[in-house]
């Protein structure tokens, strides 16, 4: 023999329906707790970049020389610059060691198109326009850099990292990454 709450407690029709509903919440609010959260497998690196820009964001074409000391290891790395972009506006990338990364990078110009609930976004080189980033693996206390063109001294500065906490994944599913961006004027 089989019971329900119905046979066991008799209700009308409308108060049948009543507590139907309210066991059926019952159950919902009870399997909620057993859910489990899903988590991506989207990673993320520690690093600290910075990004060097004049003014105008000009970028004087000459033989390059970058002179890093990172926390106390020395780093060195060349490059020459034409002021002449690869087609689609990309300059030049050159991997000094292991660690750490140069390149420069065309500004861009972007424009938000909107069509109702839809977003696009273009975005092309701005003329003559270019930034070195400096790219760090990592997370150093402290990054000295010295830049030069053509055996000139363009510009020097010791950095230290404030470094912040990210979960692309959320802070449940990992992983913690430690990041900082900073920007550094040249004349």
């Amino acid at each position: 023999m089989t019971l329900s709450l119905f046979s066991l407690v008799p209700l009308r029709h409308c108060a049948r329906k009543a507590a139907a509903l309210a066991a059926g919440f019952a159950v919902a609010a009870a399997t909620t707790g057993c859910l489990t959260k899903e988590c991506t497998a989207v990673g993320c690196n520690d690093g600290f970049s910075i990004t060097a820009a004049t003014a105008d964001k000009s970028w004087t074409a000459g033989e390059y020389t970058l002179e890093l000391t990172v926390d106390g290891n020395a780093v060195s790395c060349a490059y020459s610059w034409t002021n002449t972009p690869d087609v689609g506006g990309s300059g030049v990338f050159v991997q000094c060691s292991p660690t750490v990364r140069v390149s420069i990078n065309a500004v861009t110009i972007c424009t938000e198109t909107r069509h109702g609930d839809a977003v696009s976004q273009s975005c092309i080189p701005a003329p003559g326009q270019f930034t070195q980033l400096l790219a760090i693996d990592g997370t150093p206390a402290r990054v000295d850099v010295v830049v030069r063109r053509d055996g000139a001294l363009l510009g020097e500065q010791s950095f230290t990292p404030a470094y912040r906490t990210s979960y692309p994944n959320g802070e449940d599913c990992g992983p913690a990454c430690r990041q900082d961006a900073q920007d550094w004027p040249l004349p």
